[in-house]
């Protein structure tokens, strides 16, 4: 009687469910708008903040403190466990056209520029894969910078630009590294 009654306490032990781990979710933070400062034109003109922070204008005069600068973002994994081996993530990002008027002036931005590794310039709405590597443990995160161009006019009076990014980040794949 007593051997029966083991086996059946192992039996139903094995027919507990293991605990399961979360599902994998990704996740992207905007840390920094995307700013091309103060700066004055007669009618028209772009202004050019590049990933790197470097600022070009044409038809453009600089106003005051240089504030411009690039977007900055942060992209998070996390897993869902925690197994010790080592993957790479192949991740999509599009970056959405954005169009503004402060007062007298209207911005377009027609391209976008990033110092994630193989992407470079981007267009609005176009998709960009790119692959994060070296991810060891169950978050992995890259932050990385986008720069831009902005197509100005001017009707009347001015405005200090800084502009939200919209972005769009999909995983592809978690890959064994």
């Amino acid at each position: 009687m007593r051997y029966r009654s083991l086996i059946g306490l192992a039996g139903a032990a094995l027919l507990v469910p293991a605990a399961q781990a979360a599902a994998p979710t990704i996740s992207v933070r905007a840390e920094q708008d995307l700013r091309f400062g103060t700066f004055f034109t007669d009618t028209a003109g772009t202004r050019t903040v590049s990933a790197t922070g470097a600022v070009t204008g044409t038809a453009i005069v600089p106003v005051g403190a240089n504030t411009a600068g690039p977007a900055q973002f942060t992209i998070t994994y996390d897993r869902g466990n925690n197994a010790n081996r080592t993957y790479a993530l192949q991740v999509q990002l599009i970056m959405t056209g954005v169009s503004l008027k402060v007062g007298g002036v209207t911005g377009v931005l027609s391209s976008f520029d990033t110092d994630l590794p193989g992407v470079g310039t981007l267009l609005p709405g176009q998709a960009a894969v790119f692959t994060i590597n070296g991810c060891r443990r169950q978050i992995c995160t890259q932050t990385f910078r986008v720069g831009g161009r902005l197509d100005v006019t001017r009707a009347n009076g001015g405005a200090a630009l800084a502009l939200a990014l919209p972005l769009t980040v999909v995983l592809i794949a978690e890959v064994p590294a």
